[in-house]
C-alpha cells in the first residue's frame, strides 16, 4: 500500500495536475468563504472537468475541491461572525471574538493550523483502519443513531455555559424548528400554517445565515461607527509550539470526534464541530474563557470539521455508501469513469484509492499554503467602514439564502430566523445549544421512529444492544452529572 501511494502521489506532481488541483482548491475555498455557498456546489462545479481526465486525476481534483469547500468556511467564520459552511459554525464562538480584540492573524493561523492537522489525522485513520471501521459503521441500525444522537444531545449543558434553563430552552426552540415541513417516515406536514412554502421546511443554509449574520448586522448598523484593533504586524502567524503542545490533546479528541461522526452517514462536519467543541470546553479547565476567543474553541471546532472530510470518505470508499452531501456528489465522479466505489475497488483498482489518499495530503498542502500567505490580506476586511461593509454582507447573505435551494422564501426564512437570533442573544440565550438542537433534530426524529416500527413501540432494544445500551448507559450518566454539576454551583459556599 504504501509503494502504491507513493507512485499515485508522484503521478499528482504532474505541472498540469497540480495546477488542476489548485484551481479546484482556490475555488472550493471562495465558496468555502462566501455565504450560503458550500463544498457540495465546488464539487458540482468541478464535476464536469473530470470527464477528459484519467480517473485517477478527475478524482483527485473534485478532492481537492471537496477539502477547499471545508477549509474556507473558517474566513468568514473568524472576520464577519458568518459560518461560510455549516462545519464552521462553531469556530464563530471563538475566532470572531478573537478577531475583534484585535488578533484576526491569531484567529485565522490558529484554524489554519487546526484544520490541516485534523485533516491529515483522519488521513491516517482513513489509510489504517478503513475497512475496519466501516464495517462497524454498516451495522449501526436506528437504535444506534437515535442513542448517539440522544448523547450528542446531552453536550447542551457544555454548550449552554452557567445559565442550564436558558441553554436548555434554546435547544428545545431549534428542535422545534426542525420539526416544520413534512414528516420524515409518513409525510404528514407539520407546522405549515396552511403555507405551501412552509411545507418544505427551514432549510440549514438559511437558518445558519439568519442566525449568525443577521443579529450581526442588526448590531454593526446600530452600533457607533469606530475602527476596530487590528493588528497584522505580528510576527509569524500567531500560533506557537507551546500552546500547540498545550492543545495537542484537544486537537486529538477533536479529530477523532470529527472522525467519528464523518463515517455514521447524514451527520457529517455541521453536527462534528458542535460536539468537538463542547466535549473541549467540558474538559477545560477553564471552560468560562470560552466565547470570549479562547483558542481552545478554534483549535477544537477546526480540526474536527477537516477531520470529519476522512470520516465522510471511510464508507464511500470501503462500502459505497456517502458519507454526507459532498460525498454523493463524489460519486457521479466514479460514475464518470464506470466505477463503483465499494470492495472492489480496493481488489481490483487499488490506484484508484491510493490516488485519492495522496489528492487529499496534497490538496491539505494546498490549502494550507495558500491561507498562510493570504493570513495578512483577509483581516483587512474588518477596516471596511460600516457604510459599506454592512449592505455587501446583507446582500451575500440573501444571495447565499436564495441559492442553497433557489427559493425566495429561504430570504423572509433568513430574516425572520436572524431578527429571532437577535431577539435571544439580546436576553443573553446561547444560540450554540439552539444549533445543536437543529441539526440533530430530524437525524434523532427519523431514527427513533424508524426503531419504533423496528420493535413495535418498544424501548428495551436500547438497553440490549450493545452500542445502543453502552450510548444510553452513557446520556444517563452525563444527565446525572450536569444535575449534579448545577446543584453544587447552586450550593453556598
Amino acid at each position: 500500500m504504501f509503494l502504491q501511494f507513493a507512485e499515485s502521489f508522484a503521478a499528482l506532481l504532474h505541472p498540469l495536475q497540480l495546477l488542476l488541483m489548485f484551481g479546484a482548491a482556490a475555488i472550493g475555498l471562495c465558496f468555502g468563504a462566501l455565504p450560503g455557498l458550500n463544498a457540495m456546489m465546488a464539487v458540482v462545479i468541478m464535476l464536469p472537468l473530470t470527464y477528459v481526465l484519467s480517473p485517477a486525476a478527475g478524482l483527485a481534483v473534485l478532492i481537492a475541491a471537496y477539502v477547499g469547500g471545508i477549509s474556507g468556511g473558517l474566513v468568514s467564520a473568524a472576520l464577519m461572525r458568518i459560518p461560510g459552511t455549516p462545519s464552521s459554525v462553531a469556530t464563530t464562538f471563538d475566532a470572531f471574538p478573537l478577531a475583534r480584540q484585535g488578533k484576526a492573524v491569531k484567529a485565522l493561523g490558529t484554524g489554519i493550523v487546526a484544520s490541516f492537522i485534523g485533516g491529515v489525522i483522519s488521513l491516517a485513520i482513513l489509510i489504517a483502519f478503513a475497512p475496519a471501521i466501516s464495517r462497524v459503521a454498516v451495522r449501526f441500525g436506528p437504535f444506534e443513531y437515535t442513542a448517539m444522537t440522544a448523547l450528542a444531545l446531552t453536550l447542551v449543558g457544555a454548550l449552554a455555559g452557567r445559565n442550564m434553563v436558558k441553554g436548555l430552552l434554546a435547544a428545545l426552540l431549534g428542535l422545534a424548528l426542525s420539526l416544520i415541513g413534512f414528516a420524515p417516515i409518513d409525510g404528514t406536514p407539520r407546522f405549515t400554517f396552511g403555507q405551501m412554502d412552509m411545507m418544505a421546511g427551514i432549510g440549514l443554509v438559511p437558518f445558519m445565515i439568519g442566525l449568525f449574520a443577521i443579529p450581526q448586522l442588526i448590531t454593526e448598523a446600530l452600533s457607533p461607527p469606530n475602527r476596530p484593533k487590528l493588528d497584522v504586524t505580528e510576527r509569524g502567524i500567531g500560533v506557537t509550539f507551546a500552546e500547540l503542545r498545550a492543545n495537542a490533546g484537544n486537537i486529538l479528541r477533536s479529530s477523532l470526534i470529527g472522525t467519528g461522526i464523518g463515517v455514521l452517514p447524514g451527520i457529517g462536519g455541521g453536527a462534528s464541530n458542535l460536539v468537538a467543541y463542547a466535549a473541549a470546553r467540558k474538559r477545560s479547565k477553564t471552560p468560562e474563557r470560552f466565547g470570549t476567543g479562547a483558542v481552545e474553541g478554534i483549535y477544537a471546532s477546526e480540526s474536527a470539521n477537516n477531520a470529519s472530510i476522512g470520516g465522510a470518505l471511510l464508507p464511500l470508499l470501503t462500502l459505497g455508501i456517502p458519507g454526507d452531501a459532498v460525498t454523493a456528489m463524489l460519486i457521479g465522479g466514479f460514475q464518470i469513469h464506470g466505477l463503483q466505489p465499494g470492495p472492489l475497488l480496493f481488489r481490483n483498482q487499488p490506484d484508484v484509492i491510493t490516488a485519492i489518499y495522496a489528492a487529499f495530503l496534497i490538496s491539505a498542502l494546498m490549502v494550507l499554503i495558500v491561507q498562510l500567505t493570504t493570513i495578512r490580506i483577509f483581516p483587512r476586511v474588518l477596516l471596511t467602514p460600516k457604510r459599506f461593509l454592512v449592505p455587501v454582507l446583507l446582500v451575500l447573505s440573501v444571495i447565499g439564502a436564495y441559492g442553497a435551494d433557489s427559493r425566495a422564501f429561504d430570504i423572509w426564512i433568513m430574516l425572520g430566523v436572524g431578527l429571532l437570533g437577535f431577539g435571544l442573544e439580546k436576553m443573553n440565550f446561547p444560540l450554540a445549544p439552539m444549533v445543536l438542537g437543529f441539526v440533530l433534530g430530524p437525524i434523532l426524529e427519523q431514527n427513533l421512529r424508524r426503531a419504533m416500527i423496528y420493535s413495535d413501540g418498544t424501548l428495551t432494544p436500547f438497553l440490549t444492544q450493545p452500542v445502543a445500551a453502552a450510548c444510553t448507559l452513557a446520556c444517563a450518566a452525563v444527565i446525572l452529572l450536569n444535575l449534579w454539576q448545577a446543584a453544587r454551583r447552586r450550593r453556598p459556599a
